[in-house]
């Protein structure tokens, strides 16, 4: 899928449930189907483009999510046009798989790289049921030195004008050359402002 690891976890929308929901549980299926587009407010006529392969037509590829709590009642209907979708497990995507407790921090797995084993975490310090940018405190990135052999990056203390990161998460400080996912945990913990190895 080629998501970077923040947006694999930050950047979703959770459904909401009716009130009281006693079995929060969703049922998701897919429809894909030929949709008409209005002619409200006049007729629509096809688009003049110069593309022979163009198909702005009267009628679109339709694909639309429907998601349905058989508990609340509830239920979510998503569409769109030209949408795409692809399988995969939740190894492939990171997305569902346990987080890693090391050092005492919660490591939140990316996609796997090289090695079939993720190459970007999120750190938290707990186990939120929901990964949000409120929740992280440091993020570590794998990578190779310079006779090919592993090496992690690491970042840490969250701020809205950091110096190092990409995204939607920038960091006050970040950190090279950990020869382990479990040094550049620790590192990420000792800059924690809590932490007595901070200070």
């Amino acid at each position: 899928m080629n998501l970077n690891v923040q947006d694999i976890y930050l950047g979703w929308t959770d459904l909401p449930h009716g009130p009281g929901c006693a079995f929060s549980s969703w049922a998701v299926d897919i429809r894909e189907d030929e949709h008409f587009r209005s002619s409200y407010g006049g007729a629509t006529t096809r688009h003049t483009c110069p593309d022979e392969d163009c198909d702005h037509g009267r009628s679109y590829a339709r694909t639309t999510v429907r998601v349905v709590c058989l508990s609340c009642h509830c239920a979510h209907l998503i569409s769109g046009e030209s949408i795409s979708s692809q399988a995969a497990t939740t190894k492939a995507t990171g997305f569902g798989e346990a987080p890693r407790k090391v050092a005492g921090l919660y490591l939140w797995p990316g996609e796997p790289w090289f090695d079939d084993e993720p190459h970007e975490f999120l750190v938290t310090h707990d186990k939120p049921k929901r990964v949000q940018a409120s929740n992280v405190i440091g993020s570590i990135h794998e990578g190779r030195g310079p006779r090919g052999g592993k090496q992690f990056s690491a970042t840490a203390l969250p701020a809205t004008n950091g110096t190092y990161g990409y995204g939607k998460l920038r960091w006050s400080r970040a950190e090279k050359g950990f020869t382990s996912l479990y040094a550049a945990a620790k590192w990420i913990a000792a800059q924690a402002p809590e932490s007595d190895e901070a200070k």
